[in-house]
């Protein structure tokens, strides 16, 4: 081999090295940016799941449905425990919210970010758990069957199809099922009576009632990017509150759909600022912007549109992959 040979050699071979990287590096990035569109697209359904469900049944009473206000004997009038209202939205308007946020939202750690709006959802928690006697008047003690998936502490809707109670669990004995709802006591936020203004039966069901709030905050899991969170009061499955539901989530822009005509059909929408009467609200148009949690994934930035009402594209200074979600949520305790 001569040194033209050795030469043309070394060439071939370096342009076939070059070929054959080139090739390696685009079909990784390929793979990667496949990879986070996968991600976020299951991330994004994954928070449209979450929020459609606990809208829908936003305000649920039993099968008293609307016809039936039920009578409340907690202790504390709180925004945990105002379950009145069903369902109650905050505006983010880049530095603050209108309504202004209640202190037990705004004291929450990580923080809301006003450049998304909030929600709270008032709603029930698992199955409903059947009465298995009669109660011995309206300020009786409950019967369930032994061994239910109840605990001190819980806030309860018992509904039969007449009547329905809100009250505080100040005790339960797994052992007979026997529920009690006392006034006094260490359980928060207690009764203050133990008058629950009907006698039920075993046509009744008892359900644990639980407070939702919604928001987009800084994520735990991945520093520099955002996260849906959640808040529940009370935590029933025991996690430590606010919890961090799923990464990505940029923003949330919420639109009440309102019946104004008491036909139970939304004739408008408007963002939580513009609704006349929360009760009014019968159902909800979520849209999410979700952003890839690994920076680089473009060639360059993207400009998107967020909310659909915007007046023009925002620029990021980041090469994240953007994408919007929106649902047309029915708040089916709401309509017949």
């Amino acid at each position: 081999m001569g040194l033209v040979e050795l030469m043309v050699w070394a060439v071939l071979s370096v342009l076939i090295i070059g070929i054959i990287g080139f090739i390696y590096v685009n079909s990784k990035q390929i793979t990667r940016v496949n990879d986070t569109i996968s991600r976020l697209q299951e991330n994004g359904r994954f928070a449209v799941h979450l929020i459609d469900r606990d809208m829908r049944m936003a305000g649920f009473r039993g099968c008293d449905g609307l016809d039936v206000t039920p009578v409340s004997t907690l202790a504390s009038a709180a925004y945990p425990y105002q379950f009145d209202v069903a369902i109650a939205g905050y505006h983010g308007g880049g530095s603050s919210w209108t309504p202004t946020l209640d202190p037990s939202i705004s004291a929450l750690t990580p923080a809301p970010s006003a450049s998304a709006d909030v929600v709270t959802i008032r709603e029930i928690e698992g199955q409903g758990v059947q009465l298995t006697a009669a109660m011995a008047g309206s300020t009786g003690s409950l019967q369930v069957a032994p061994g239910s998936a109840l605990a001190t502490g819980d806030i309860l809707l018992v509904a039969d199809c007449s009547a329905a109670a809100i009250f505080n669990a100040t005790s339960f004995d797994a052992a007979s099922g026997v529920v009690g709802h006392a006034t006094g006591g260490s359980t928060v936020p207690g009764n203050n009576s133990n008058d629950l203004g009907h006698v039920f039966s075993t046509d009744a069901t008892l359900y644990r009632l639980v407070t939702r709030t919604y928001y987009v905050g800084p994520s735990a899991r991945k520093p520099g990017t955002n996260a849906l969170w959640v808040n529940a009061v009370p935590a029933y499955d025991g996690q430590v509150q606010p919890e961090e539901m799923v990464e990505g989530v940029d923003a949330v822009a919420l639109y009440f759909g309102e019946d104004t005509d008491g036909d139970h059909a939304a004739n408008r929408y408007v963002t939580a600022d513009g609704v006349g009467t929360w009760s009014n609200v019968v159902s909800v148009k979520a849209q999410l912007l979700l952003a890839s949690v690994l920076d680089n994934m473009a060639t360059s930035s993207q400009p998107y549109k967020f909310p659909d009402t915007a007046a023009s594209f925002t620029t990021p200074t980041d090469r994240r992959i953007r994408t919007v979600l929106s649902s047309v949520i029915t708040l089916r305790n709401r309509v017949p």
